[in-house]
Parts: structure tokens; sequence; C-alpha cells
């Protein structure tokens, strides 16, 4: 990395750091707050502000980037839509209808404008033949984005816990990125994971912090969640393969294995 590519760091956790306290009082003014309940063990009225200071933060730092932005339009524009619903169903909850069908949005504008689909997945057998997908291709795409962004909304009920899987998940893409050469995706990883550790230091317990200051809401989950989906699909088509396909079932094992578990869990239990 350059002397740019770490001020663009900076600006990611600066930026991020900064709204994350600045915007607190403004949280507070609107509404934008989770309120203990019966499901929640937490104290007090906590902004639910993460998920729109990590976007405006990773927004402003890529464009710090020395990189062509023009292929990271859909991305921009599928996630601003995500956050936008997103902050609005932490304000008014949403339907699951409205919710579903924003996601279904994005994932299509993810494989229709910005063409980062699941063409094969990979070499599954030991004869070395990809597996590919065919006219599937689009529809699949679209169900594991949908698919990943929920499991990650699904964790988030744990100080810390869907932005340190996201972390993870972002921190070891970006080492993918860099080992196969993909450099421009590397940095613009890099700036995402630098604002989900800013934002993981706010949001889990520290032992001079009982508990979280932040949440990131429905808007950050379904962000991270997108953006999760957006550079694993990227990475593992080719012509530029980083990595093979199934690399996402081993980094995102926790939220997908507790997604499958809910699906038996709650019909069996008359929910």
């Amino acid at each position: 990395m350059g002397l740019r590519d770490i001020l663009s760091v900076l600006v990611a956790i600066g930026v991020t750091g900064g709204l994350l306290y600045g915007l607190r009082p403004f949280a507070h003014r609107i509404g934008l707050l989770d309120s203990p309940g019966a499901r929640k063990t937490h104290s007090g009225k906590v902004p639910m502000i993460g998920g729109l200071a990590m976007f405006v933060g990773f927004t402003i730092s890529v464009l710090t980037l020395d990189i062509a932005l023009t292929p990271l339009r859909p991305f921009f524009a599928a996630s601003a839509v995500l956050v936008l619903v997103g902050v609005l169903d932490d304000l008014h909850e949403l339907s699951s209808r409205v919710r579903f069908a924003t996601q279904i949005l994005a994932a299509a504008l993810m494989v229709g404008w910005g063409q980062v689909e699941l063409v094969d997945l990979g070499a599954l057998h030991s004869n070395a033949e990809l597996f590919t997908l065919g006219v599937w291709s689009a529809p699949f795409s679209v169900f594991c984005a949908v698919g990943v962004i929920n499991a990650l909304n699904m964790i988030d009920g744990v100080d810390g816990l869907a932005g340190g899987v996201a972390l993870v998940a972002l921190s070891a893409l970006a080492w993918l990125a860099h080992a196969g050469g993909q450099n421009e995706q590397r940095d613009v990883l890099l700036l995402l994971s630098a604002c989900v550790l800013c934002f993981v230091l706010v949001n889990a317990r520290m032992p001079w912090r009982g508990q979280a200051a932040v949440f990131m809401g429905d808007a950050g989950s379904m962000f991270l969640g997108f953006a999760i989906t957006w550079f694993f699909i990227d990475l593992s088509q080719a012509p530029a393969r980083a990595m093979p396909p199934v690399t996402a079932l081993w980094l995102l094992l926790i939220p997908l294995f507790d997604t499958v578990w809910l699906l038996f869990k709650r019909p069996l239990s008359g929910r």
C-alpha cells in the first residue's frame, strides 16, 4: 500500500468514527433508537446509526482511491437503497415483504447492472471441470445475495457478533484479493474493513463499557451482507478468479449455519 492508500484508510476511520459519535444526538432527536424489550438485555435507548455511519464513511473514503469508480456504481446504488430502507425499517418496522423486495431489487441490480453473478461453482469433481449454472446463474445469484443478507441480519443480536463476523469475512477477502493480484479490489475491501473495525470498537462490549454505544441496525446488517456477497462473487468468478466459490461457505459458516438451523427450529416450535 502506498501513502495515498494509507490516507484513504485514515479517511475511512475518521469519517466513520466521527459519524458514530456525531450522529447520536440526531438519532435521539428522530427516534432512531433501539429500546429495551423482552428479547433485549441492554439498558437505555441505543442509537441505531452504525449502518449509516459505515456506508457514508466507506463511500467518502473510496472517492479518495486512485481507481476507476464506474464498475462500483451499481454496488453503491444497490447499497444506498438497502441502507435507506434499513433506516426506515429501524424507524418504523417495515413489513417483511418490503424488506425482501428491497433485497431482491439490490441483488437484481448486482446481477443486471453490475454483471456480478455466479456463472459457475468451481470444480466440484475430481476431473476439475467447472460446474456451470447456465440459465440458473442469475436467479441463483439473487437467491445467494438475499440469503447472506438475511443470515447476517439474523445473527445481529449480540454485541460485536455480526460486525465481527463481517470484519473477518471482509479481511479474508482483502487478503485473497491481494494474493490473487486484484489490487483495486483489495484496496476497496481494506477501506470497508476499516469502517467495520471502527464500528466494532464502538459496538462491542469492553471492560470499561458494559454495553454497545451504538447498534448497526437493519441498515448495517443488510449493507454488510450485500457487500460480502458482491465481493465474494466478484472474486470467485472468471476471468480474475482469486478464490474458489466454495470459500464463501467457510468464511460465512457461522451465519449460514445459524440461518439454516432457524429454518428448521422455528417451524418445529410453532413460530
